[in-house]
């Protein structure tokens, strides 16, 4: 008889702790539902901010904005930019290399554009759908500025 006692006092406690848990599954499904809706929604802003397409008149606003930055060496490998005059010179002088494209980002920081590929292909392991500035960490559309 213990045992059998034993079983039905175990049944008995189990019993209890299962009804003593929310076992609510709509209101589970609800607070999912509501999370993703605003995970959609954050994505969904995230992609028209950074994902607009950007005017040649807005590159030109932004390139004045990182003209008046006065950054003259790349970030990433703390080497000079080329900027228009440097090419000029650079052709001219057969001794020395053909300098690195100079590549504009739409937060108005400036990079050697194969400083820039080299990071956006490190970091691809993030799986993030969009690049983030090494320098400001916002998202960016990027041009190549014209030697």
């Amino acid at each position: 008889c213990s045992s059998l006692c034993l079983y039905s006092q175990f049944i008995e406690i189990n019993h209890r702790i299962l009804c003593s848990y929310n076992t609510n599954i709509d209101e589970l499904f609800s607070e999912i539902n509501l999370c993703l809706a605003v995970n959609r929604s954050i994505l969904q802003q995230l992609d028209e901010w950074c994902g607009h397409e950007i005017s040649e008149e807005d590159w030109e606003k932004i390139q004045v904005q990182a003209a008046h930055r006065e950054i003259y060496e790349c970030s990433i490998c703390l080497t000079p930019l080329s900027f228009h005059g440097d090419c000029q010179q650079a052709a001219v002088g057969s001794s020395s290399p053909r300098p690195r494209e100079t590549v504009l980002l739409s937060c108005a920081h400036l990079f050697h554009h194969a400083c820039l590929l080299a990071l956006e292909e490190f970091s691809l392991g993030d799986n993030a759908p969009f690049h983030a500035c090494p320098l400001c960490r916002s998202c960016y559309q990027k041009k190549i500025l014209e030697c």
